[in-house]
């Protein structure tokens, strides 16, 4: 027999070509408000929801209403009303990090478990723009058993359901063999995943697979409203004959799964607004049901609205274990686009948010520390005060937890939107701050810190005055759990003739310039450099002194500042002869590794390590993929085949070599785009094992329309077609390049970082927030920087990206 369980839901996102302010008013709070009118007058229907960030919104509003929230309590407990995932958003799962994919789930779930009393345990994800191999992971260990994706790559879809395998164990992959033999016996480790069959969540596709017959069934009918709908008004006369061609669409879902259960949502994107849509579609699909019931043994199926919980029942109660494990990869949704472009769109907002993950971290771990300290004190007015600041901590959670919304950290929302995103996150990170000095206030009474004033700009460094005798105390917070060797960068107005340690003793540090523009030197401004030795979960105070008459002044950093020839020894043709200021190769050095650069490009050539003795060609290059007009944008990357590549750095670049007994570094300006600065630390430890590179750009000031700007860095590590990138921060995939597909289907997301390695070398390069990757030769990385594209790509969003910062 023919099981079919309908679930009307309601896609709501939490922005996109609205804010999250502007749906809630305009949406969401009538889907809500009439949601529970009608479920409570109609116990036959039900209705699921996802997005808990709309739900506490909307709670807020009920608070003159108890009758109403005790109704909705009174709707989840007897399952009429299904909460999936419990998440604060639905996430994306390609360009957030897991430390904040966790945090939105464990903020939603909370609100869930102390506002309702009810723990999710079945997931539901579909409009995420693919799904990571982290998530199954996540969602396991947050308490979900079983969960419905939707956008998985179409050719995902077609294997799957040629094998009735479209259900499967999801599993992280990083369990041994061992593990994924025993989870299968036990059904222990891993989600029970409902991959649908077919490309969207709308009722066009979702009751069975032919969109013309599904458009009969959606029974919208709005006056003024425009709809694809075709359905009519079900009566005596033309109930058996529709119900007999909806329980066609119906059996061909089930027959896709060895269950013989089809699950059918019914919804789509804002529905169930109007409280006529509620009447119309439980009066007629409820006319359909009742006919193809009544019929049951002639028609062998039966129909009911039901919830996901009710779906999942019903499949274990049929399959007594589920044999089938998968990893669910690819965000190639219905045909040939290749949704990669997102993994770079708007980097700015991408780093920011990685900061506000930063000081919330912090700022909850120095909460805990002080607000425990002054309750073991018996200092009860303080520890009054920091308990008052917990709801600072909750709105930055809640700010960071709504940026990982899939339409969000992936930029795909119009300009105006991502504005409102990056406003949110800019309050979340000033109370984070807030709450950080206010705990180290209460510990060690020191002055507020001065947060930056918008999140449209880079912060900028505060240069401190430096008393001559009492000298100035600079306090750095470690939050973790280890040591940490943290390097430290401080502005001051005057000359620093020493810096001590919290024991009083002198510790190397150096002055630096603070240069205006590329080639200008403050003369006002200094910059104090120095390495700080930071205990776990501390605050340590070094101190900074200025004595005019000190005898014993800080060595002189040296400086050298000159301007190259990029295009020297190439064919480029010119009237002039270009001299070269400099004729040997630059060179930084550490403990552990020597880096060459180009004294014509300024960029760095190759790294040698200093145990081994083995050197590495390492070309570091910026270039530009021009963009297909409507085929690449905030969605879809896609570069013009036919004329690809832009140059973007130009032939004169500004190079100022800057050597000192902590740190050295090259910088290279080639103007208007990018500067590049390679930095190395005189020091054990890991902070000399590496090279640091920071990269700035603002392709709002490049002419051009429709670029893609990335860096490249071309080794001769043997790599064949191969490299690793992380998921979500989580852990290491290994990526094979397939060179029969084009560029863009090649690139995959970057949290944290990606590597190259052969059989002697590996080149790991680390990044600060979400990025587009890949390898398309052996030996290369190229990773996108940001994309500007006057375009649509006919996805929704209705503009391009033009809002670079």
């Amino acid at each position: 027999l023919l099981q079919v369980i309908v679930i009307p839901h309601s896609h709501n996102d939490p922005g996109w070509l609205k804010t999250f302010e502007g749906y809630f008013l305009s949406n969401t709070a009538h889907i809500l408000n009439n949601m529970v009118d009608f479920l409570t007058k109609n116990r036959d229907f039900s209705f699921l929801w996802a997005e808990v960030c709309f739900f506490s919104r909307w709670w807020r509003s009920l608070q003159n209403r108890p009758h109403l929230r005790d109704a909705v309590r009174r709707l989840v407990h007897r399952g009429q009303l299904e909460m999936v995932t419990g998440g604060w958003v639905m996430t994306d799962e390609a360009a957030a990090h897991y430390f904040a994919m966790v945090d939105q789930l464990v903020e939603g779930h909370q609100w869930l478990r102390t506002n309702l009393g009810v723990v999710p345990r079945n997931g539901w994800s579909i409009d995420p723009f693919g799904h990571g191999a982290t998530m199954p992971y996540i969602l396991q260990a947050s308490g979900i058993r079983s969960t419905f994706v939707q956008r998985t790559h179409y050719a995902w879809k077609q294997f799957l359901a040629a094998r009735r395998q479209l259900e499967f164990l999801w599993q992280p992959p990083f369990l041994t063999s061992s593990q994924r033999m025993s989870s299968r016996r036990n059904n222990s480790s891993g989600v029970l995943c409902h991959m649908a069959p077919f490309e969207l969540y709308s009722i066009k596709h979702t009751c069975g697979p032919d969109p013309e017959v599904c458009l009969k069934f959606d029974f919208r009918r709005m006056a003024g409203e425009y709809t694809e709908s075709r359905a009519s008004i079900i009566n005596p006369n033309n109930v058996a004959e529709l119900a007999k061609e909806l329980l066609g669409q119906y059996g061909r879902i089930g027959s896709l799964f060895p269950h013989n259960v089809a699950l059918v949502p019914l919804g789509d994107d804002f529905r169930f607004d109007r409280d006529a849509e509620w009447i119309q579609q439980h009066k007629n699909y409820r006319r359909l049901f009742d006919y193809i019931n009544t019929n049951s043994k002639k028609l062998h199926a039966n129909v009911r609205f039901g919830t996901l919980q009710d779906y999942f029942q019903e499949v274990h109660r049929r399959m007594e274990k589920m044999v089938s494990s998968a990893a669910v990869r690819g965000s190639s949704l219905g045909t040939p686009s290749y949704w990669t472009g997102y993994y770079t769109t708007r980097p700015y907002l991408k780093h920011f948010c990685r900061e506000l993950e930063h000081w919330l971290r912090a700022a909850e771990i120095i909460y805990s520390l002080a607000r425990s300290y002054l309750h073991q004190t018996h200092m009860k007015e303080l520890a009054e005060r920091m308990d008052a600041e917990y709801v600072f901590l909750v709105q930055s959670r809640d700010s960071l937890g709504l940026f990982m919304h899939h339409d969000a950290i992936t930029g795909t929302s119009k300009e105006g939107v991502m504005t409102d995103y990056g406003s949110r996150m800019f309050n979340g990170m000033k109370e984070a701050m807030g709450v950080v000095a206010h705990a180290a206030q209460f510990l060690l009474l020191l002055e507020n810190p001065q947060p930056t004033q918008s999140f449209e700009v880079l912060p900028s460094k505060v240069p401190l005055t430096v008393p001559g005798v009492i000298g100035r105390k600079v306090v750095l917070y470690n939050s973790h759990a280890q040591h940490v060797q943290e390097v430290v960068r401080v502005h001051v107005k005057t000359l620093v003739t020493k810096v001590t340690s919290p024991s009083n003793s002198d510790i190397p540090f150096q002055i630096n310039p603070v240069w205006d523009d590329a080639a200008m030197m403050s003369t006002e401004v200094f910059e104090v450099v120095f390495i700080a030795e930071l205990q776990p979960l501390s605050l340590t105070a070094y101190t900074l002194y200025s004595d005019v008459g000190a005898r014993n002044r800080p060595a002189k950093t040296r400086v050298s500042l000159f301007v190259a020839d990029a295009w020297a020894g190439s064919d480029a043709e010119s009237i002039f002869a270009f001299e070269s200021p400099a004729s040997e190769t630059i060179e930084l050095e550490t403990p552990y590794l020597k880096a060459s650069f180009s004294h014509q490009t300024g960029l760095l050539t190759s790294i040698r390590l200093t145990e081994s003795g083995i050197e590495n060609q390492l070309n570091l290059t910026f270039s530009a993929y021009r963009s297909l007009e409507f085929h690449s944008g905030a969605y879809l990357f896609q570069p013009d085949a036919s004329n690809p590549f832009i140059n973007v750095t130009g032939r004169f670049p500004i190079v100022r070599v800057i050597r000192g007994p902590v740190a050295s570094e090259v910088m290279v300006a080639y103007p208007q785009i990018v500067v590049h600065t390679f930095r190395v630390y005189h020091v054990s430890g890991a902070l000399g094992g590496g090279l640091e590179m920071i990269t700035l750009f603002d392709l709002q000031r490049h002419e051009e329309m429709n670029v893609e700007l990335f860096m490249k860095l071309d080794t001769n590590i043997n790599s064949d077609r191969t490299f690793f990138t992380d998921a979500s921060g989580f852990q290491m995939m290994r990526r094979v390049t397939n060179v029969e597909l084009p560029i863009e289907a090649n690139y995959y997301p970057i949290t944290s970082a990606a590597y190259l390695e052969d059989k002697t070398s590996r080149m790991t390069l680390v990044v600060s927030h979400a990025h587009g990757a890949a390898s398309i030769q052996p030996g290369s990385l190229e990773v996108m920087l940001d994309r500007k594209l006057r375009y649509d790509d006919s996805r929704g969003l209705g503009e391009g990206v033009m809002d670079n910062r």
